[in-house]
């Protein structure tokens, strides 16, 4: 029997492996086409989301930080 625990471990799992999948494609589309603007950007975004997905305990805490820098 799954836990909460458990199952929010294998759906991260998944949105992790999709997402690699999804990052993989575009940038390798982008790297071949020459498309160096939107391959940089693919790679910085995808290194933004990479960190809320893998690791979405401190990513609250960071974005929880900046919001509080941010309003005072």
């Amino acid at each position: 029997m799954l836990t909460g625990n458990d199952l929010k471990t294998f759906i991260m799992t998944i949105l992790g492996n999709l997402f690699a999948a999804v990052l993989a494609v575009r940038t390798f589309g982008h790297w071949a086409k020459s498309e160096w603007g939107k391959f940089v950007t693919t790679l910085l975004g995808a290194a933004i989301v990479a960190f809320c997905v893998w690791a979405p305990d401190k990513a609250v805490t960071v974005l929880k930080f900046v919001g509080e820098k941010l309003t005072g």
